[in-house]
């Protein structure tokens, strides 16, 4: 799509404080604990975390994240959203007594759902996040390590382990796990155009041949080898939703990533004129249902697919896309009174302080041109593990009929 010699300079999206405080509170349980309680409290109650406490407020929770450490000098939570980069010191763990007991409280809504990690100063070191500069101090952060006590994880785009807080009434996520009743459909992978490495994903129980609609799925390489986005895709379909095939484009390294997703048609052209034509050779396809599917970056791409080439696209699934570059108010303007739009399903996170605002304007902006437009909000940050199961909720709405 784009040689690494005409990579242009990365842009850098803002780095904004949190609009509000972080909403730091005590926990009445870790409170009651007396020093010679701390084991008793490892071996009965924290054997999962974090730790959940009703307020009496409806919708509201506090939640305790706690870490067993006896020698730390000092403990930092990492969660995403919830922890401000530019006040790191709001999420430091505080230490109970003398004990091995770190902690640290937060009254959330009862529907968050957020990753997290922690990190950990050794004694006579320098604490880890302690580093000279914005994308050093991201790298460190990137290294936290996951919740012993907690068995729900989340991979990242990069590769680092995830553990996850869902609280009582976050967003379901059924058909994320493989379930042994559920027939598997088949991943292959290929090089498609360019010698671009993409998996062809055919839903089980259908010919090749058989036309079908088609899924786009940028960031490919995160939903084919990380997050298994097929066995989401067969899962709903042994649910009832309309089966389709999918083909997951690799992004490549970062800077070919930045690079074509930051850029108004390169990525656009590629996945319209080339790549969707290549699998149309060689799988039978819907053209008149093709949907694009990215997050961050990929969303802001699929939105540009789907605004700027109506005619090869159907529909969108776009999750916490970089609205920060484009607001896309050119691209929409265009589309008021065409014969064909697209359908979007348009998700942000509640958490994401800097999106929040673009996506309720774009969504307006959207319905005023006439397009058809479904807004999602999810309470999270800029998060996989809120992503994972917003993608398989745009894949079923995408599959009702219109």
């Amino acid at each position: 799509m784009t040689s690494s010699a005409m990579i242009p300079p990365r842009p850098r999206p803002p780095k904004v404080p949190r609009p509000t405080p972080v909403p730091r509170v005590r926990s009445d349980l870790i409170d009651r604990l007396a020093p010679e309680d701390v084991p008793m409290f490892w071996e009965q109650i924290a054997r999962t975390l974090p730790l959940v406490e009703e307020t009496g407020v409806p919708g509201e929770a506090v939640v305790t994240f706690c870490w067993r450490d006896h020698d730390a000098e000092q403990v930092l939570l990492f969660a995403n959203r919830l922890t401000d980069e530019t006040d790191l010191d709001a999420t430091l763990l505080e230490r109970k007594g003398d004990t091995d007991l770190w902690h640290a409280s937060f009254a959330m809504a009862s529907d968050w759902r957020a990753s997290y990690a922690f990190l950990v100063q050794r004694p006579g070191e320098q604490a880890p996040w302690v580093v000279g500069d914005q994308v050093s101090l991201r790298g460190a952060l990137d290294q936290g390590r996951t919740d012993p006590r907690n068995p729900e994880t989340c991979p990242g785009r990069h590769g680092a382990l995830r553990s996850v807080c869902a609280l009582p009434d976050a967003a379901p996520q059924p058909w994320l796990a493989p379930r042994a009743d559920v027939e598997r459909g088949s991943m292959h992978e290929d090089l498609g155009p360019d010698g671009r490495r993409v998996w062809l994903y055919d839903p089980a129980a259908f010919t090749t041949a058989e036309p079908l609609p088609l899924l786009v799925v940028l960031d490919g390489e995160v939903w084919a080898e990380t997050h298994d986005l097929a066995t989401t895709l067969d899962n709903l379909q042994a649910d009832g939703t309309e089966p389709l095939r999918a083909v997951f484009l690799d992004a490549g390294d970062r800077d070919q990533r930045w690079a074509e997703l930051s850029n108004d048609g390169a990525g656009v052209e590629y996945v319209v004129e080339r790549l969707v034509p290549w699998v149309a050779d060689r799988r039978g396809v819907r053209t008149d249902q093709v949907g694009v599917a990215g997050q961050s970056l990929g969303g802001l791409t699929a939105l540009r697919a789907g605004l700027l080439r109506p005619d090869a696209v159907a529909w969108v699934a776009s999750q916490s896309a970089s609205l920060w570059q484009d607001d896309l108010a050119v691209a929409v303007d265009k589309l008021a009174g065409a014969e064909r739009t697209p359908r979007i399903h348009l998700a942000h996170g509640l958490q994401e302080w800097v999106l929040a605002g673009p996506h309720r304007e774009l969504a307006e902006r959207l319905r005023a041109a006439g397009v058809g437009v479904t807004e999602a909000s999810y309470n999270g940050g800029h998060d996989d593990a809120w992503w994972r199961g917003a993608l398989a909720d745009a894949v079923r709405w995408a599959a009702e009929p219109i």
